[in-house]
């Protein structure tokens, strides 16, 4: 099969409607990496979405056992497998894994890399069943543990706070969901219900399919175009992120527990994602502010004022939000507040030290030759950015961030629109 384009490196092809592969061929790795993502949106059961890889990976039709597939991979000298589900945007993805040796550091006539493939159609397609359902016991197990999960997450203080104000900012939006889900929605999920969303995600949900390592790509894609294509699929279209949302007025909401340190998370729309031709100066604007350890809000938040215990920023450039979270006594809220946006706004006025741009140029830089490194990285980059609608090389990503300017980063910083104000502190006030 010969592919239909190329990307950084990546043998492009098209098995059928809905089905897109991409093929890596390099020496680098004596590994071959096999990824395998189905897309659903998060408003679509996301609690059922996000039990489901660990169901599947319970057992399949021919190995129903963990002790049983364990056994296999041991037979593919060594391979590693796993699924999982996650949150890109207000996409959910259920993505399934298969690292293996490749063939040509093997004995002839191994096919492991064949084998690999096969069985990462099986964890897909061919999981336990008791009838016609999957194993009600694998998804009570797994409901249990999800729930479980969920729980001891809410229960770490900065990440309860980091959900609760996004809940704030984004009601209304499908982001505003936990990729984990909720517990309300984990209490409804059940055998049956499962086994039609699993059913309903393998006929109608986008399929990509990504494998890097020491391959030749027309054998990879007649092996795969002979275990994947002919299914029957009627792809639906995924919503795209909503990412425009004005705002009108800034939201702040309080909430008291039973805490020492208090959690501070103040929500930013930045209007600016992958494909927004600002993207990387926002990247640096992120950097400045608190991205990095020579950050303002790391540097004078923290060190040199002492307001904070913690203090960061993060950046969403496929929802279009910037986070910052600090960790204060709740006697400092007030005065960290206001250091924070007086930081913000002294970007604004272009108040930048070269030496700010130029650390922040070098950590984007090292970031994104970082991807090189790893064939999962280059796999997960290559698919948010194709999810974004913009797809560079890393050669294009570091002139990008070589030709960055100040004004680039101060035309970034004036995009920001506060939306939300989180505060999260001692009963009483007290700390």
């Amino acid at each position: 099969m010969k592919p239909s384009g190329h990307w950084a490196g990546f043998h492009i092809f098209q098995l059928s409607s809905g089905v897109s592969l991409f093929v890596q061929p390099t020496d680098r790795f004596k590994n071959v990496t096999m990824r395998l993502y189905f897309r659903t949106h998060l408003a679509e059961d996301p609690s059922g979405v996000a039990v489901l890889p660990h169901v599947l990976t319970r057992g399949t039709r021919r190995r129903e056992t963990m002790a049983k597939i364990s056994n296999h991979l041991d037979s593919l000298y060594g391979a590693h497998a796993n699924a999982d589900s996650g949150k890109i945007g207000e996409s959910q993805l259920l993505s399934f894994r298969v690292d293996c040796v490749a063939d040509r550091h093997l004995p002839s006539r191994s096919r492991n890399v064949r084998r690999g493939l096969e069985f990462l159609r099986e964890l897909a397609f061919d999981p336990a069943m008791e009838g016609k359902t999957l194993r009600g016991d694998y998804v009570e197990q797994e409901r249990h543990n999800q729930k479980r999960a969920l729980e001891d997450l809410m229960s770490d203080r900065a990440e309860f706070a980091g959900q609760r104000c996004l809940e704030t900012m984004c009601r209304g939006e499908a982001y505003a969901v936990h990729e984990l889900g909720t517990l309300e929605g984990l209490d409804g999920v059940t055998a049956e219900g499962l086994t039609r969303r699993w059913r309903e995600i393998l006929k109608r949900s986008p399929m990509e399919l990504y494998v890097s390592g020491r391959v030749d790509p027309g054998a990879v894609a007649d092996a795969c175009a002979a275990l994947f294509d002919g299914k029957a699929r009627s792809t639906a279209e995924v919503a795209p992120t909503v990412v425009d949302v004005p705002v009108k007025d800034v939201r702040r909401v309080t909430e008291e527990m039973d805490v020492e340190q208090g959690k501070l998370v103040m929500g930013y729309r930045t209007y600016t994602t992958f494909a927004h031709p600002g993207s990387v100066a926002m990247g640096f604007m992120n950097g400045i502010l608190g991205g990095t350890a020579h950050s303002r809000l790391f540097v004078n938040v923290r060190e040199r004022d002492g307001l904070a215990y913690s203090a960061g920023s993060s950046v969403d450039r496929l929802k279009g939000l910037l986070m910052v979270h600090a960790g204060i006594d709740p006697a400092k809220y007030e005065k960290c507040l206001s250091v924070i946006e007086a930081e913000l706004e002294s970007i604004r006025q272009g108040a930048i030290t070269e030496e700010e741009m130029e650390a922040t140029r070098r950590m984007l830089s090292e970031r994104t030759r970082s991807i090189l490194d790893s064939p999962s990285r280059a796999i997960a980059s290559l698919y948010e950015r194709r999810l974004a609608g913009q797809v560079r090389t890393v050669e294009e990503s570091l002139e990008e961030i070589r030709r960055v300017r100040k004004e680039d980063v101060v035309e970034a910083a004036r995009r920001l629109k506060l939306d939300t104000i989180y505060w999260l502190t001692a009963r009483g006030g007290k700390g």
